[in-house]
This record gives structure tokens, sequence and C-alpha cells, in this order.
């Protein structure tokens, strides 16, 4: 009986978690450019049956004793693109992230391009991070206003401003599929010893940005799946209870 309340106590917890990452999804399902977060599960050590206290019927006979959760991810697979027509709004179609630096001076990386001038000229996200552009001849935004003229940016993401080329926007990539953490705000920073590059095939769409990637479909069964886990491991505990009452009522007769 204590197997089943520690195994039943655990999948509740493993349950819980997974309700807490599908709850996150759903909030985050209209941000721009935010990436679900899936979980992992691990069985717990196995023990053998095979005791001269436990009577079974194999040599073999093992059993659980329970699940945890291993580790959240992010899902970078891309996000639908939805046509603003917005000249400062840019989106990926494809693979690698934008650079954008924070007030703090410090890089981070985001598929969020619903980006907007600042009264100095510059590319900014609704929290004042900077799109890190590589401006030619050495120059930076505080030589250049892109509000004093016509922004264009192509695929490859050469920047034009009034038909001539200023800079370009790097797109960059990792050779690992779990390369980058969340920071908030639909942010990313590498983790320790990441190798970060630029992407060799850009391709930037101006006036589209990229939505986020829940499907409300997926999540939505996915909650009730751990919704229903949840409640078959209370019934476990239940049950338990309800055999030492039984148990405690017939050593009391």
């Amino acid at each position: 009986m204590y197997n089943i309340m520690h195994n039943s106590k655990s999948g509740m917890i493993a349950s819980q978690g997974k309700i807490d990452i599908i709850s996150n999804n759903i909030t985050n399902a209209q941000t721009t450019g935010y990436k679900k977060l899936d979980i992992g599960f691990l069985d717990l050590y196995k023990e053998t049956l095979n005791r001269p206290s436990y009577p079974n019927n194999s040599h073999d006979s093992i059993t659980g004793t329970g699940v945890k959760v291993s580790q959240t991810t992010r899902n970078f697979n891309q996000g639908s693109l939805k046509n603003t027509s917005i000249k400062t709004n840019i989106a990926i179609d494809g693979e690698g992230l934008f650079r954008v630096i924070r007030p703090d001076g410090t890089y981070a990386y985001t598929r969020n391009g619903e980006l907007n001038l600042d009264s100095s000229g510059r590319l900014v996200d609704d929290n004042g991070n900077i799109l890190d552009i590589e401006f030619n001849n050495g120059m930076g935004y505080n030589e250049i206003d892109l509000g004093d003229g016509e922004l264009n940016i192509n695929k490859l993401g050469q920047v034009f401003l009034n038909k001539q080329e200023i800079g370009k926007i790097n797109l960059y990539e990792s050779k690992g599929n779990n390369d980058f953490i969340s920071v908030g705000d639909s942010l990313f920073v590498p983790i320790k010893d990441t190798e970060v590059k630029i992407t060799d095939n850009p391709n930037i769409m101006q006036g589209y940005i990229e939505m986020s990637n829940v499907s409300m479909q997926n999540e939505m069964t996915d909650l009730i799946m751990a919704q229903r886990t949840f409640q078959s491991n209370s019934s476990g505990i239940k049950a338990v209870d309800e055999m030492w009452s039984m148990i405690n009522n017939l050593q009391g007769k």
C-alpha cells in the first residue's frame, strides 16, 4: 500500500507540472513570437517483487515506484505568419533568431519581429530592446535615423533607406536543439559554452509578424488528458485510504 501511495503521489505531482505548462502555453497563445513549452517525464527507479514477503507468479516480477518531471524544453517550430503591411514589422520564414540589445547592453535573441521606431529612429520592441543591425561603414544608430525616409528590408535582411543600402539584419542560430533558454518577454539567451553563429540562408519577410506556435486544439486535448491522469492518481490514494480504514476497523474488533 505504501507503494501505491507513493506512486499516486508522484503521478499527481507530475500531472500538476504538465497542467502548469499547458496553462502557460494557453496564456501565451496570442503572444507574438512565443514558442510553446514541452515537458518530459522520467520513470523513478524500479524494484523487484521477488522477495519472500512478496508472493508473485514470476521470478522476473518488477514494479515501478513512480514518475517525475525530467525537464521543460522550448519547441522552436515556426508559427504562422500574419500580414500586417507595417514596414517596421518583420518575420522569419525558416530558421534563425533576431538579435536585440537590451537596456543593460547585453544581447538577447527572439523571433518576435513586431517592431516600431522610437524617437531616435531605432527599431525597438515593446520593451525598448533595440534590434541589432550591422550598419555599413562602421556606422550605428547614432548616425542613422530609420524614420528619415522610406524603410525597406529584403529577404536577405539587407536594410535600405530611401533605396540606399545602409546595413543588414543578421539571423542567428546554434548547433544544438536546446541551446537557448527563455528569459521572458519572448527573449532567449544561449546557455553556457553555446556556439551562436550567423544563419547562412536568412529569409526575412517585411510587413509580417510570426504568431505563437501554440495549437489550442492540441493544448486543450493535452489538458483534458493531464486532468484525467491527475484524477486517476488521486483515486489511487483514495483507494489506499479506504483499505487502511478497513484494516483498522478489523483490528479494532
